[in-house]
């Protein structure tokens, strides 16, 4: 059987129409349930009060027990105020005698004479469980807890459980076969760690409860006004006080219809009599009042019924005729919905399309994996050859599987990583192995373990080769770029090949006059006896000398403007002698002192390069030194070269530079020169050397009115 569909017409028709029915409904029910009430309330209003009366006497009655109960507490109290008193007497003499060996002794006696004062008895035992005092009193206990039981065990039980209720506590013994009472006080002497109790005598509850009835019906205080209390002893067959004259008389004579409180386990009972009944004529006109109320309150609920009925169902019809708006504006607002759910939809689904990518989703709690048509025909699979998650790791690469598993993992542990994004190769069903780009999310539970995982793959194998091809080229180009840094290095060297061909003549100028002289001296003595072979083999090796000389400058200079091939180890401050040595003429026309100073210190790189970055370096440092000479005239230029650690330190005092300078003196083609004496390359290519052939960094700043270099951090 199908359950039927309920349509927005059909709800709307509901609350139009059902509200007013109910209320009708209701209306009629309601006065029904008031008429059947009020006919029980005024049955039930005659009998309460008709019984009334007996409950007066009943609440008078009560209230006399009560008080008389309470006078029994009282003086239960006395008793143990008594005890209490007593005891700490005995505790205050006990603390009092010391200790010694006659303490118990003395103790006991005075406790032989507290009772015969009489009314009290003790009990004195000490933390041993050992009675010192009161035997009878300990086995009467026992007797009571245990009944016959009378072994030295029960005794200890008896003493333990008095001792367990600690300092200061009261109790009370009833024997319910004898009833009786008997209460006593325990307080513990702390320095003699004895237990002292007092025990009242035996007493009956029946005689204690008896007593005080008598003497409150007697006093005449508790009689309410209209009434008096009447006591029935049923063991002696005697009332007290029946006719109200204070004495005993016969129980035969006691009515049965009079109120009696039964007190069945001593055998007594308390009566109550009205002293005059005068209530026929009062009780007619109670129930006649009784009835008029009933009938007026009906009559009046009955109208209120009736009014709040014809409200509710004016309110009803207002209220069905503002459901009708609220639904028609709701079906309008669904149906305007539902046309933006069709058009996000079909958008949706033409944006899935025109993404050309795969959907994959699997549901690990319900292990079913789902895979779209897309998916499929990307890899060339028909429906039903991959199932499952584990199909799916299945086609991954080997070498791709760990690798997105550990992606997907460290997914779902990082809140932070909001979506997976992948890339990894599936096999297609032909064999072949394709590149997709997996992107999606997983969900977890509340234990952070997933529970969902929406995937979206798309093919890139294309743009994988693309990025291949465009890996190598981009290869290609940089060795073609590191190629255009070398020439351009080599350039440099070029560049600084003008001023340095100058200082290549001036170190050959003076050999040569040298060899010009030896050569004028051989030719005017050569005619001469006295120029023997000995002296011509003399200025012959001095002409070889300077010979030498020369060659081994042109070798020196050969060797540094060769540029370097492959990295190798060497020294640095063996490579910035070599560079001194190069400038050296320049360094000695101008009168520039230099100065190295600090540790040997062995890198790996192109040394020539390096070489080509220090004379950089100290050719703007000459340069510098040589203006500040032409503006100042006498000055003496310094050179400072610091190696220490990873760090090399070239400080001139050629003057300090601009903070413009300073910010810009690394840039290509920036220079602070006239044109025809700078390029603006060579500190740029100093930085390039230092920072890209050698890995490390390059500096400046002014100190002490001048410019130090700092290169720290080669390999």
């Amino acid at each position: 059987m199908h359950r039927k569909v309920y349509k927005l017409g059909d709800i709307e028709k509901i609350l139009t129409y059902v509200p007013a029915i109910f209320i009708s409904l209701l209306t009629v029910a309601s006065l029904i349930i008031l008429f059947l009430v009020t006919q029980y309330r005024e049955h039930s209003e005659i009998e309460l009060y008709t019984q009334q009366q007996a409950f007066i006497e009943q609440n008078h009655l009560a209230s006399y027990i009560s008080d008389v109960d309470t006078q029994v507490k009282k003086d239960l109290t006395k008793v143990e105020a008594k005890l209490k008193r007593s005891v700490h007497i005995l505790k205050g003499i006990s603390m009092g005698l010391g200790e010694g060996s006659q303490k118990e002794q003395h103790l006991v006696r005075h406790i032989k004479a507290l009772e015969l004062e009489g009314g009290v008895k003790f009990l004195l035992f000490d933390n041993a469980l050992n009675i010192l005092h009161g035997q009878k009193v300990a086995h009467s206990i026992r007797t009571l807890i245990f009944g016959e039981k009378h072994g030295k065990r029960h005794l200890d039980i008896t003493l333990m459980y008095m001792k367990s209720q600690g300092n200061d506590s009261s109790m009370s013994w009833k024997n319910d076969l004898t009833k009786t009472i008997q209460l006593s006080y325990f307080v513990m002497e702390e320095h003699a760690q004895i237990y002292i109790g007092a025990f009242s005598s035996v007493d009956y509850f029946r005689n204690l409860t008896t007593t005080a009835y008598i003497n409150a019906i007697a006093s005449g205080l508790y009689n309410p006004e209209g009434y008096y209390f009447w006591f029935y002893d049923q063991a002696r067959n005697k009332v007290y006080n029946l006719e109200n004259h204070m004495r005993w008389q016969e129980g035969r004579l006691l009515s049965k219809k009079s109120i009696l409180y039964k007190i069945g386990k001593y055998d007594i009972s308390i009566g109550i009599t009205q002293l005059k009944r005068d209530k026929a004529a009062q009780y007619d006109r109670t129930i006649m009042e009784i009835k008029k109320q009933l009938i007026h309150k009906r009559n009046v609920i009955a109208l209120i019924i009736m009014l709040l009925s014809i409200v509710l169902l004016i309110f009803t019809v207002i209220f069905s005729d503002f459901i009708k708006k609220i639904f028609a504006a709701f079906t309008r607002r669904e149906e305007r919905r539902s046309r933006q759910i069709s058009g996000l939809k079909e958008r949706y689904e033409l944006a899935v399309v025109a993404s050309n990518d795969g959907l994959w989703d699997t549901n690990f709690k319900t292990k079913k994996t789902f895979f779209s048509k897309k998916w499929l025909d990307m890899l060339g699979y028909e429906r039903g050859d991959i199932r499952s998650y584990d199909d799916w790791l299945s086609i991954i690469h080997p070498d791709d599987v760990h690798r997105v598993i550990e992606d997907i993992r460290a997914h779902t542990s990082d809140e932070e990583k909001e979506h997976l994004v992948c890339e990894y190769r599936l096999k297609k069903k032909n064999g072949d192995y394709i590149w997709v780009l997996g992107r999606g999310k997983a969900f977890v539970d509340e234990e952070g373990k997933p529970i969902r995982l929406s995937m979206m793959s798309m093919d890139i194998d294309e743009k994988k080769a693309a990025d291949k091809k465009l890996k190598a080229l981009v290869e290609k180009e940089l060795a073609k770029n590191e190629r255009k840094r070398r020439m351009l290095i080599q350039q440099n060297k070029m560049a600084a090949m003008g001023e340095m061909i100058g200082a290549i003549a001036h170190q050959w100028r003076q050999p040569l006059n040298n060899i010009s002289l030896i050569l004028h001296f051989i030719r005017d003595n050569a005619k001469s006896k006295s120029f023997v072979e000995e002296k011509m083999d003399d200025f012959v090796n001095r002409a070889k000398v300077q010979i030498e000389y020369m060659s081994h400058t042109i070798d020196d200079f050969r060797d540094f403007y060769q540029p370097s091939k492959e990295k190798g180890s060497f020294c640095v401050s063996e490579a910035i002698r070599t560079t001194l040595t190069i400038m050296g003429t320049q360094i000695e026309k101008h009168h520039i002192g230099v100065e190295i100073e600090g540790e040997a210190m062995e890198v790996n790189g192109y040394e020539n390069e390096f070489k080509q970055a220090i004379l950089n370096i100290l050719s703007n440092a000459k340069d510098a030194i040589v203006t500040k000479k032409a503006q100042k005239g006498k000055f003496q230029g310094k050179i400072a070269i610091t190696i220490v650690e990873d760090t090399i330190r070239i400080y001139n005092n050629g003057g300090a530079a601009d903070q413009q300078v300073l910010e810009r003196m690394f840039e290509p083609y920036f220079t602070t020169k006239f044109e025809d004496k700078g390029t603006g390359i060579g500190l740029y290519m100093t930085k390039m050397i230092i920072e890209n052939s050698m890995g490390g960094e390059i500096s400046a700043h002014n100190r002490d009115e001048g410019v130090e270099f700092i290169i720290k951090g080669m390999q």
